[in-house]
């Protein structure tokens, strides 16, 4: 099991909800969490926005970030940040007028690979240049469908509702993947009759993350299931349900993975938080309100032994939600 991890997510702005979708987080936080202390720090607090921003109440959120090498990626809803580890020194922000409401940035075959979701669109971009190489729509569909090339949709709070809602891009066999949260499945990018159907037919649930191991792929659902996929055969073959398994309570809005190569499984929980679209909360059923406002939370899951080993809150103060759990690049 790893010492450290790190965790990257938000801090809800005070009234947000009421101002309305894109304007929620207050806050881009990284925090290093100890796993054998408990102990909690804060390492990166972005909380002003700028010209890459709506002017006013910006959406300033840590969502899924990467490692690699020495470096960490992270992506707000409109900047990738490429920060030197442990100096944390800003070494370069890449930023572009088809960035909204970014949900990740992964690092593959020496490229930048960033879901667009206010577009339902993955990015490609070159790390040193910040050069867009290609955008790619997620339902293969044309790229300017519904949107312009002419708008800065860097300035547009929300473009919801979105067609697909991109989450994740990983790699397998040469094919590059996303993940996709309105139909709840992960396809082929370039070719979407490859297609996971990760929730299965009599569930509806948003589903994130991609992480391949052991040749496999692990994807989380937001009720707190771990999804094991055989990308050769495109089935799903186990999902585990790590609240019922360890007879817990629903703990929030599972969202970011990493595992270890021991098979530890690190997991992140957001704090639930009021939405307008109900339905994203059916899952809880009746326990809404016994969920809603519970502290974030990172567990670790030991995979070999079936079981949660660790569980750590994060206060308030820190995160409310959590988009990626990461190992530190000197442990990478």
């Amino acid at each position: 099991m790893l010492n450290t991890v790190l965790i990257t997510g938000g801090r809800i702005r005070p009234g947000g909800f009421d101002l309305g979708d894109g304007r929620q987080y207050e806050s881009a936080n990284l925090l290093r969490l100890n796993l054998n202390t408990g102990d909690v720090e804060l390492l990166i607090e972005k909380n002003k926005g700028n010209q890459n921003y709506p002017d006013e109440h910006p959406n300033l959120q840590f969502t899924a970030g990467c490692v690699h090498a020495d470096d960490l990626w992270l992506s707000t809803d409109t900047e990738i940040i490429n920060y030197s580890y442990p100096s944390l020194e800003e070494k370069r922000v890449i930023s572009h007028s088809s960035f909204n409401n970014i949900h990740s940035v992964t690092y593959i075959d020496d490229l930048l690979w960033i879901t667009s979701t206010g577009l339902d669109t993955v990015v490609v971009a070159e790390p040193q240049t910040g050069k867009i190489i290609e955008l790619i729509n997620a339902e293969e569909k044309p790229l300017w469908h519904r949107f312009s090339p002419e708008v800065d949709y860097r300035k547009v709070h929300s473009t919801r509702p979105h067609d697909c809602h991109p989450n994740y891009v990983f790699k397998y066999d040469g094919d590059y993947w996303v993940t996709r949260c309105k139909q709840e499945d992960a396809v082929c990018l370039y070719d979407n009759s490859k297609r996971i159907n990760i929730s299965g037919d009599n569930k509806t649930i948003s589903v994130h993350d991609g992480i391949v191991w052991k040749d496999k792929v692990y994807f989380t659902s937001v009720d707190g299931c771990i999804v094991i996929a055989d990308p050769k055969s495109y089935a799903v073959e186990e999902t585990i349900d790590i609240c019922k398994e360890n007879n817990l309570n629903r703990m929030g809005w599972c969202r970011g993975m990493h595992i270890d190569a021991d098979g530890f499984i690190y997991l992140g929980f957001s704090s639930i938080r009021k939405t307008r679209q109900t339905k994203k909360l059916a899952w809880l059923g009746n326990k809404v309100d016994e969920v809603l406002g519970k502290t974030a939370c990172m567990v670790v899951y030991d995979s070999n032994k079936r079981e949660i080993v660790r569980k750590f809150d994060i206060e308030h103060k820190y995160l409310d939600a959590i988009y990626s759990v990461l190992p530190e690049p000197d442990a990478s």
